[in-house]
Formats: structure tokens, C-alpha cells, sequence
């Protein structure tokens, strides 16, 4: 059995966070030390009587750290506001049926560069759009693996607008360098990559499942392989994903100074 290793810095790991459940090591276990979903909650319990139940895993003995126990029910709202990334992949994946269901509907929301200033909502209802299951399934897979973790790490309302404002950055870069129609969340899902990239630069993903990469170099290695293939008919919006990957690194570079102890 593989050990268990931090989410932040893939050290082996001991610890289990009460409020998001990730798996973390001594130094990083304090919520505000590992980008927790449930910080707020974490800041309320630390005003909290100090008769309050606290779990052990956050008793001073450990790190002076002092919380009660852990919400163990959440509201409907508060489900999904800790989820974003698994309702946006239901969405999109409903979509994807709609375009063979509605006749005109791609066509209505599809990115065509040259009709951008009088189609404006295309810069985001494109990421919306696919061109086949294949490109689906694999834009789903990226983002099952990378999205909750950036969620988890920079809550609901940051990780929502830094996925919008990287598709549209990456519609915008694809306009300014193409003429052709563009579909599809891939644009969106480099900014989420790359600001998780900057984040977390330790943490370890398995390029094709198999060669094990720390995010810094997958980022490099996936910006290189797009940039070579700039120009080659391939079908693929490489200055997109640029764009996209551009706007990541920005977003998480400034969350970094935002929490200069991460």
C-alpha cells in the first residue's frame, strides 16, 4: 500500500483536515495553511467557547491549534458551494447532449472569431460546447482530476471566476490569432491548471498515467508542446490553451501574494 502524502507538498502525511478532508502533513494540517475550502468555518470555531468539542487532530498539543467539531450537515446551498466543479461538469456534459438534441444550438453558441464583437456571450458558451465525445471525455477527465483540488484550495467563488476569466481570456487569444470557430473548455481548464500549478508546484500527476511530473514541469511541458504546435492544422486552439495557461499563472501568482504563507 502507497503511503498517504500532503496535497500540498506530497510529503508523506498523517493528518486529515476536518473541514475539507484532505490529507496533509504537521506543518500544513492548520486550515489556513493549505488553501481550506472551510477556512471561514475553521475562523468562527477559533472564537468559539472553549468548552466546544475539538477533534484531536487540532488540539493545542499539536500546532496551539484550537476548533470544535467539524459541521457534520450542510445545507443544500452549502453542498454546492463547496462542489462548483462537479455541477460545471454536469452542465457541460448536459450541453453536450443539447447539441444533438436542439437544431441550431452550437451554431448560437459556438466562438467564431470574426463575429465575436457582435456575439459576445460566445466568449464564455463556448467552453460549454464539444466537438465529440472523445473531446468530451477527455476534457471531463482533466477536469474531475484538477478542478475539486483547486476548489478545495481557494473556495467555491475564486475557483468559479478564475474558470470563467480563463475561458474568456482563452476565446479572446483565439480570435486575435484565428478565424476559425472554437469550441470547448479546454482554455478554461489550462487557467485552472496553471493556477493550481503555482499553487501547488509540488504536487505530483502522472503524464499519460504513467511518467510522474510535479505540476511546474507539467505546465512547462504542456505550454512547450502547444507553442511547437502553433500553425499546425491540427484542429486543436493551441493559442487558446496559451492564453488560458497565461491567465492561470496570473491568477495564481496574485492569490500567492494575497496569502504570501502559502
Amino acid at each position: 500500500m502507497r503511503p498517504r502524502r500532503c496535497t500540498v507538498c506530497n510529503v508523506p502525511a498523517f493528518y486529515r483536515c476536518t473541514y475539507c478532508g484532505d490529507t496533509l502533513c504537521k506543518i500544513h494540517l492548520p486550515p489556513e495553511m493549505h488553501w481550506c475550502v472551510g477556512i471561514e468555518a475553521y475562523e468562527r470555531d477559533l472564537e468559539a467557547p472553549a468548552t466546544s468539542p475539538i477533534p484531536s487532530e487540532f488540539r493545542p498539543e499539536l500546532e496551539g491549534m484550537s476548533v470544535k467539531k467539524s459541521m457534520s450537515a450542510k445545507s443544500l446551498v452549502g453542498t454546492f458551494s463547496g462542489n462548483y466543479s462537479f455541477v460545471l461538469l454536469v452542465l457541460i456534459s448536459i450541453s453536450f447532449v443539447l447539441q444533438y438534441l436542439i437544431p441550431g444550438y452550437e451554431e448560437l453558441l459556438i466562438l467564431i472569431p470574426t463575429l465575436v464583437m457582435q456575439r459576445p456571450w460566445t466568449l464564455i458558451t463556448h467552453i460549454f460546447l464539444h466537438g465529440s465525445f472523445e473531446h468530451l471525455f477527455f476534457n471531463m477527465l482533466f477536469f474531475l482530476f484538477f478542478g475539486p483540488v483547486l476548489e478545495r484550495k481557494i473556495g467555491s467563488s475564486k475557483f468559479l471566476l478564475i474558470f470563467f476569466l480563463s475561458g474568456i481570456v482563452a476565446g479572446i487569444g483565439w480570435s486575435l490569432t484565428s478565424v476559425n470557430p472554437a469550441l470547448g473548455a479546454s482554455g478554461a481548464l489550462s487557467g485552472i491548471f496553471a493556477t493550481l500549478a503555482v499553487l501547488m508546484p509540488r504536487m505530483k500527476i502522472y503524464f499519460f498515467f504513467l511518467i510522474p511530473l510535479e505540476m511546474w514541469m507539467a505546465v512547462i511541458l504542456f505550454a512547450l508542446i502547444d507553442f511547437l504546435m502553433i500553425g499546425s492544422c491540427d484542429m486543436i486552439a493551441h493559442t487558446a490553451h496559451l492564453s488560458g495557461l497565461f491567465f492561470g499563472l496570473l491568477a495564481g501568482m496574485s492569490l500567492k501574494r494575497t496569502f504570501p504563507h502559502q
